[in-house]
């Protein structure tokens, strides 16, 4: 079937056609279908329909199970394509007719800023279970980073203050991410101001009573406490946490710190028992030297060498230890991915709404993941670790850096919005030939692969 051109004209010796308008979105059906055949999503719409009926508010039409499967699907799916509010996924519906195609139903603004005032009155206790299911997809066994960053408001909201470490106004937002896949187990909002351990003993203890197996879990410096080391005892076997220094700290390290000569950059491993006022029972403690740069990166001779702390139950060395714990710098990265990608924007004055608002975006962060596993990764080599000890200096001083090495490779993966431009955000157009109707998708010309990847997952 021919297209109808509503203009034609030349430029440059170039005949150029201009027809009627074709979406950019075809990539929603690749994620419309996904949200559909995930058991979490299942899960989600039968504990919101068996919330709903035993609620006395107004639903709106909610209470019919395709009304609401449809609204969710909007919501997580209009997110997941880069629109950041209600008001920009009914503007889709408006000029886009695959998203009514896809969606299976048509939503305005009303209808969509309705649904998440119901979610903030029921549903914020299934949504958090369907983010924990999300993450827990193909997984039998979570390792989770556990830590805190600021989601900054710009407005008057409920709980929004000023954060003087980050130096930034919004909620101080606690998470979880299980670090082999990069997805969200866990995302709630602090107060602004709240201490960065707010919460987190309360949703690790959360995520367990919900039978998810823990098999290690990594912790910010601030976060191991009573509370913290209850909620731990008897269920999570391996843990790692950074401590703060203090006299006691110093006092007990201080005959292990190795002499010198101290070059910048050399480190030294120790351990011994320690048990704050507050915990139940003492906890093997790993220090770790290490002699700071000068100026500039310098390299300097006999210097004090800085001290840093970590209480752990993990059974390696020292310097295992320490090398795990510093992995969870990849979680620190994938929530930045997270903020980057979806640009979490909170309009409600109550935190309450805001709240269930941010769960609905860390489910389309973790859809994005999964759409982006199903692509080709192709492998470049990887970035080990070497240790090298110069002849002249003793054990156990060594100096690190990193070098590539032949024959070992590591999968590459785009980053998330990349990923989203060429695999979803694709021109496609929207025909109907007979009864059926027929999307002729065209991919992006720089990722030809990635579209057809995930259409035949």
């Amino acid at each position: 079937m021919a297209r109808k051109v509503i203009e034609k004209f030349e430029i440059g010796g170039i005949s150029v056609e201009i027809g009627p308008a074709i979406s950019k979105d075809a990539g929603l059906v690749l994620v419309a279908r996904h949200i559909r055949e995930s058991e979490w999503f299942k899960l989600l719409v039968d504990r919101l329909l068996a919330a709903i009926a035993t609620s006395p508010r107004r639903c709106s039409g909610f209470k019919k199970r395709s009304k609401l499967e449809t609204g969710l699907l909007a919501l997580i799916g209009g997110l997941v394509m880069g629109r950041r509010n209600p008001n920009a996924i009914a503007r889709s519906f408006i000029l886009d007719p695959l998203w009514r195609v896809t969606i299976g139903r048509f939503f305005n603004q009303r209808d969509l800023s309705r649904l998440v005032e119901l979610l903030a009155a029921v549903g914020e206790g299934p949504l958090r279970r369907a983010l924990l299911a999300s993450a827990q997809t193909g997984q039998d066994h979570l390792e989770l980073d556990m830590d805190s960053s600021v989601l900054e408001l710009y407005g008057t909201q409920e709980w929004g203050g000023y954060n003087t470490h980050y130096q930034t106004f919004g909620y101080h937002a606690g998470w979880a991410i299980d670090i082999r896949t990069g997805k969200l187990a866990a995302l709630w909002l602090n107060e602004g101001n709240a201490f960065t351990a707010t919460g987190q003993a309360d949703q690790l203890t959360w995520i367990l009573d919900q039978g998810a197996q823990v098999n290690l879990a990594r912790f910010d410096a601030g976060l191991i406490g009573p509370d913290m080391l209850q909620a731990i005892e008897g269920r999570v076997e391996r843990f790692v946490c950074r401590i703060k220094s203090n006299e006691v700290l110093d006092r007990l390290a201080s005959p292990m710190e190795p002499l010198g000569p101290l070059y910048a950059g050399a480190k030294s491993y120790a351990e011994f028992s320690y048990g704050a006022e507050t915990w139940e029972k003492q906890q093997r403690v790993v220090v770790r030297f290490q002699a700071p740069d000068g100026p500039d990166g310098e390299l300097v001779l006999f210097a004090d060498p800085e001290r840093f702390y970590f209480v752990t139950s993990l059974e390696e060395c020292p310097a295992e230890v320490v090398a795990t714990y510093l992995r969870r710098g990849e979680s620190e990265r994938v929530f930045g991915e997270f903020k980057g990608t979806l640009e979490p924007t909170f309009r409600h004055q109550e935190v309450r709404k805001n709240g269930v608002w941010a769960l609905l975006v860390a489910l389309a962060y973790n859809v994005l993941g999964d759409l982006r596993d199903q692509i080709p990764k192709p492998e470049k080599p990887a970035k080990v670790r070497v240790e090298h000890r110069p002849d002249f200096l003793p054990e156990p001083w060594v100096f690190g850096f990193h070098r590539l090495l032949d024959g070992l490779t590591q999968p590459v993966r785009p980053l998330l919005d990349r990923f989203r431009d060429m695999a979803l955000r694709v021109s496609g157009e929207l025909r109907k030939v007979g009864e059926h109707l027929h999307l002729y998708v065209q991919p992006d010309i720089l990722a030809p692969v990635w579209f057809p990847a995930i259409a035949r997952e």
